[in-house]
């Protein structure tokens, strides 16, 4: 950042009220002025002559207006993006704040894939804890597609996911931890893990848990699925719940695709049992991923330091992919 960009920065600082912040994200989710500025309790006059002033200070036009609402050029998506950080960034500073009242010593708030958790995060977070027991910690598994759609949103500050979902994006930082493989696998005694080996396509005759459509697991597994030839949607049950596949595994003789860790952890604990078959090397890595745009917390800087730690004392599980940089 120059010092003239700085510069003009603050002179948006110093003209931006909160009544604009607020009309903004209200607009981002209304479309309506008129809407907008009833949820915010105020006169569609007084909404209109806050966005107008606020276009005058930026120097661009914010806003399309029509019949059919307000639609924001790209310069307002830029603002309403910008405008939700704020919101959750002074949301976060109350949070601190009333943590550190009540003698904790910060917050974070962490992102991570559902395979991450047996081998990497689970490990990594509890021992967080025990060298910082006043540090707030609050975990979020979901895929990576809506875990990097909340880091952009401010809602997280740190993931452990997989760089197919970031898709070149320059806002996010990237460090690749672990390369996992994939296993097929089901219920305890499954007739297919009874057999010596299985192809790809015996398993096409068999009902299946999966991960929803959109997740990454799903894209990069669509030709190993084209290749089974599954009969139809009949056939799968699409859930974002590792429990819920566990579950539905141990009630029918449904498979799923886990990835190694998770289907070690399972396997290891005499819940479930691996089907003889080789998936092709398709899912790739996850690792860290952070906010470009955002300096680096205690809070995640403390969690980073454990995952180094916890990685090195897992080399003898598993390798990394790439040291840390």
């Amino acid at each position: 950042m120059t010092s003239e960009q700085f510069d003009r920065g603050l002179l948006l600082l110093r003209h931006l009220k909160s009544a604009q912040l607020l009309l903004l994200i209200a607009l981002g989710e209304a479309s309506s002025l008129r809407k907008a500025a009833a949820s915010l309790n105020m006169t569609q006059p007084t909404a209109t002559k806050l966005i107008q002033d606020l276009e005058a200070a930026v120097g661009l036009a914010l806003f399309e207006r029509s019949a059919r609402g307000m639609r924001p050029t790209p310069y307002g998506e830029v603002m309403i993006r910008h405008a939700r950080l704020m919101q959750m960034e002074i949301i976060r500073t109350r949070e601190e704040l009333d943590s550190l009242s009540k003698g904790a010593s910060g917050t974070i708030r962490i992102g991570g894939v559902i395979s991450a958790i047996p081998f990497l995060l689970a490990k990594a977070v509890a021992a967080l804890k025990v060298e910082h027991p006043g540090l707030q910690v609050s975990v979020d598994v979901n895929t990576s597609d809506v875990l990097i759609a909340a880091l952009l949103n401010g809602r997280l500050d740190v993931l452990l996911a997989r760089p197919l979902a970031l898709s070149d994006r320059s806002e996010f930082d990237y460090v690749d931890l672990i390369d996992e493989p994939l296993k097929v696998v089901g219920r305890k005694q499954h007739p297919l893990a009874l057999r010596p080996s299985v192809t790809v396509k015996d398993l096409g005759s068999w009902p299946w848990t999966l991960l929803p459509a959109g997740s990454p697991m799903r894209k990069v597994l669509a030709p190993v699925f084209a290749e089974m030839r599954l009969p139809g949607p009949q056939y799968i049950v699409e859930t974002s719940s590792m429990m819920m596949m566990v579950a539905l595994m141990h009630e029918s003789d449904m498979l799923a695709v886990m990835p190694a860790d998770v289907s070690d952890f399972y396997i290891r604990h005499d819940l479930l049992d691996e089907i003889p078959v080789t998936l092709p090397s398709v899912m790739g890595s996850y690792g860290i991923v952070t906010r470009r745009d955002r300096p680096i917390t205690p809070g995640v800087a403390a969690f980073l330091a454990q995952l180094r730690k916890t990685m090195q004392s897992q080399k003898s599980e598993r390798p990394t992919l790439t040291p840390e940089r």
